[in-house]
């Protein structure tokens, strides 16, 4: 996928995991790609990782996840103008 301008990341990211299906993951990336974000869908809830500029794994459920998108976005982009969104199939 394209690189989206950082202002308007957190709408395109949360219509798109909205849309995503189960079993399907959602990956943020940085220019330089040391910062990176990842959603994975299980089961109607949100799994997100953060490895960057924190190191945390939580899970939201779907009333929290705009919200909680655009914080992510807002601390691990603070001086980025794109970043990178990719969206594939999780594999067992």
């Amino acid at each position: 996928m394209p690189w989206i301008p950082i202002r308007s990341v957190d709408k395109h990211v949360h219509s798109m995991l909205l849309k995503m299906g189960d079993n399907y993951m959602l990956t943020i990336k940085s220019f330089k790609k040391d910062r990176i974000v990842t959603v994975k869908k299980l089961d109607g809830k949100f799994n997100i990782v953060e490895e960057g500029f924190r190191t945390e794994n939580f899970t939201v459920e779907e009333k929290d996840l705009k919200k909680t998108m655009k914080d992510i976005i807002d601390i691990e982009y603070p001086r980025s103008h794109k970043v990178m969104v990719s969206e594939q199939e999780m594999h067992d």
